[in-house]
Formats: structure tokens, C-alpha cells, sequence
């Protein structure tokens, strides 16, 4: 059921490590196994002991296998269980950041979406701090058709050294890399050529190739290995810039006729392998080859491309999340930002401020919603996860939200 009391937050969930056993492993991982395990240890398996002496059989532990088949079971298990595999020992932690681990997990099949975002809550979040959101998978979490478990990990990542408030229109992810692109906003400290990459694998950052011009809250955009830069505002030649990220070199962009542009007139955005302003709306993003919003009364909205009008996606879940409750619906706040989250919409939203321990507190919540397209061209909505995340102050500011699939 949708909670209607939050929470307080927690950050970090802690468990008391247990070894792992080959018991407690599917059996697809488990054949996997001893698919890689020499023939003449299957009788050591599979035989009881018939030594004079009776010896109780012990279980056979994880960490006495190889790197490599260690890395093979890590690939084929969510995410979401990673932060409490990597508390077992130092060992599972380093194995858990090995690129070898990323790459077998694209192989096989078996990335999964994943949530970084950023902000900072003066004064009990003074630097801007990055997290990352990893829900437990739909077939794990639904226990049955009516039930909504609350099932998710929210793990704070190391914050890039001496970092500026970027907005997350400066934001951009790029494979397994978040680049966080130029100055802040022109209320903080001069414009910037900077360019910081944090690798989601490792969680440790590095300097990217600084741009040709420095900039402040610029826009960037990945589309077919380029990310291209416009800077809001600028009126010179040099309002735009491409980045390749192959070769990791910048280049100049033409502006075709336009001398201006004007973020902050438009919501821009990427559909279908090209860039797109909207007026008039706050938050939108593409799945598939639709287009969804929400409106300022919280309604979720699709945009028609047949009839070229924007409409109401249905369901009762939907109707759910712009209801009465202050502490919880969309009516009484304001959307973040949405998401595409593998073919799924990923919503972040602030409902009103609720009184907590005597202090004015703001509740960031989040909800992935599935779609359905029926008769009529209708598209239905279904909650298939949702949670309170994090409670801040009143005086926080969203930074960056991106998605990453690794």
C-alpha cells in the first residue's frame, strides 16, 4: 500500500555481515558455477564422506572461490544487493568496483538503470553531496497485485573535491561516466572551462578536457558519442561547443543563423537522436517514441504526436499520487525531475513542508511508474515502486539527476 506516513531518513542500513554460501544461491548461478569447476571435484560434491572417521560436512563459502568466477556471480546479481555484499570484506568491495565485473555484467546482460543525484541542504549538507538510488527489482519487490513493498538502497558516492553548484542542466551521462560540465550559476564564482567525469563503477572521479570557452549553467546533451554545450544567454559565436568523446577533444560549433540561445525560455531536452524545447511545461522526458510531462497540479500527461495535444494518463495509481495528503501528493509540491528508467518513468518529487522533531522539513520522494497502451490510444499508469527517500531542510537546492546503466 502507498505509505502515508515517512520515515526518518537512513542513509545507510546497517546489517551485521554473514558469510555467503553456496546454499543460498539460485540455481541458474549455482550451475554456472560448477559449470567452471574441473569434473573431479564433482564427487567431492556430490558423495558423502565414507573416511573411518565421521566428519561433519561444511558448507562451502563464497570467498573460497577464484576472482574470477566471484566476478562471474557479482554480474549476475541486481545492483541493489551490492552495498550490502561490499560490507562482507574488503575483498567483495574491491571485486564489487572492478571494471572486469562492469564488462561481464554487459556482456551477459544484466545491467540494470540506476539514479545519481546531487544536492546540498545548507547547513547540514553545505557542499553539494551525490547519491545514488537503487530500487530492488519489480519481480522481487511486488508481493502480489495490491502490495507495495519499500525496498531500496540510498548509498551516498564521494563528492567531487572542491566542487561548485552545478545545475543538472550542466549534467550529462555518458556510458558509465557522469560529466559535470562548467561553472554554476552566475550568483557564484566566475565561469568555468572545467570538466570533472565520475566513473559510476569505480565511484571515483578524474579531470575531464577543459572546454575551449569557460561557461556558467550551460546545457549539455549527449546525442551519438557527442556532447554538445550551449551556454544560456551568450551572444558571441562561441555560444556553442561539441565535445567527442572517443577522442576526448572539443571543436566548435556552428550556430547555423541562431545567435542566441534561451534556456530558461524553453524546458530542452533529447527525443529521438535530436534536440527539443518545450514552453509551458517544467519537467519531460522520452520512452520509447512518447513523450511524458507532469503538469504544476500534478497530473501526468502524454503528448500526442497524431492529434498534437497533450493528454492524461489513466489509472487509479496515478489519481494516488496527487491526493490529499500534504505530507505525500504531488498537488501540495512540485516535480524534480523525471526519468526514463528502462522503458519505465522514474518520478522525483517534494510534497509540502512537514513540521519534524520540531523543525520546517521537505521529503524527497520517488515513484516508477510502467505504462500501458490500450484501445483508444489510451496509456494507463502503474506504480511499481515508491518510496520516501531522504528528508532535507527547507533552504535544499536539487543539483544533478541523471540515470546510468551499468
Amino acid at each position: 500500500m502507498i505509505p502515508t506516513e515517512a520515515k526518518p531518513n537512513q542513509t545507510e542500513t546497517k546489517i551485521n555481515p554473514q558469510p555467503l554460501s553456496f546454499s543460498s544461491l539460485p540455481d541458474e548461478i549455482l550451475e554456472n558455477i560448477l559449470a567452471r569447476l574441473s569434473k573431479w571435484s564433482y564427487t567431492l560434491l556430490t558423495k558423502p564422506n565414507q573416511t573411518e572417521t565421521k566428519i561433519k560436512p561444511q558448507p562451502l563459502w563464497l570467498s573460497s572461490l577464484p576472482d574470477e568466477i566471484l566476478e562471474n556471480i557479482l554480474a549476475r546479481l541486481s545492483k541493489w544487493s551490492y552495498p550490502n555484499i561490499s560490507l562482507v570484506s574488503k575483498r567483495f568491495l574491491f571485486l564489487l568496483s572492478s571494471p572486469q565485473l562492469y564488462t561481464m555484467r554487459s556482456l551477459i546482460g544484466t545491467t540494470e538503470p540506476c539514479l545519481y543525484f546531487c544536492l546540498y541542504d545548507s547547513p547540514t549538507i553545505p557542499d553539494p553531496k551525490w547519491f545514488t538510488l537503487w530500487m530492488k527489482p519489480a519481480d522481487e519487490t511486488l508481493a502480489d497485485e495490491d502490495e507495495i513493498l519499500e525496498d531500496y538502497s540510498l548509498v551516498s558516492v564521494p563528492s567531487c573535491p572542491h566542487s561548485q553548484h552545478v545545475p543538472y542542466s550542466s549534467t550529462v551521462a555518458v556510458g558509465s561516466d557522469i560529466y559535470v560540465i562548467g561553472g554554476p550559476y552566475n550568483k557564484g564564482p566566475a565561469p568555468s572551462s572545467r570538466v570533472r567525469i565520475f566513473d559510476c563503477r569505480s565511484h571515483t572521479w578524474r579531470d575531464g578536457p577543459t572546454m575551449l570557452v569557460a561557461r556558467e549553467a550551460a546545457y549539455a546533451f549527449y546525442i551519438d558519442g557527442k556532447i554538445y554545450v550551449m551556454e544560456d544567454g551568450r551572444k558571441d559565436d562561441s555560444w556553442m561547443e561539441v565535445l567527442d568523446v572517443k577522442t576526448q577533444t572539443w571543436s566548435p560549433l556552428l550556430s547555423h543563423g541562431a545567435t542566441e540561445f534561451r534556456g530558461n525560455w524553453f524546458l530542452t531536452n533529447v527525443f529521438s537522436g535530436k534536440i527539443y524545447s518545450y514552453g509551458d511545461i517544467d519537467v519531460w522526458c522520452a520512452i520509447e517514441d512518447v513523450i511524458f510531462s507532469f503538469t504544476n497540479s500534478g497530473y501526468c500527461i502524454w503528448y500526442d504526436c497524431k492529434s498534437r495535444e497533450w493528454r492524461e494518463v489513466k489509472g487509479s495509481d496515478i489519481e494516488v499520487l496527487r491526493g490529499k495528503n500534504y505530507e505525500f501528493s504531488i498537488r501540495w509540491g512540485h516535480v524534480v525531475e523525471i526519468v526514463n528508467h528502462g522503458g519505465k518513468l522514474l518520478v522525483i518529487w517534494v510534497p509540502g513542508f512537514v513540521e519534524y522533531r520540531a523543525n520546517w522539513k521537505r521529503r524527497i520522494w520517488c515513484a516508477k511508474i510502467a505504462f500501458e497502451k490500450r484501445h483508444e490510444g489510451e496509456i494507463w499508469g502503474k506504480i511499481e515502486w515508491i518510496n520516501e527517500v531522504l528528508t532535507v531542510t527547507e533552504s535544499y537546492k536539487f543539483l544533478s539527476c541523471v540515470l546510468i546503466t551499468i
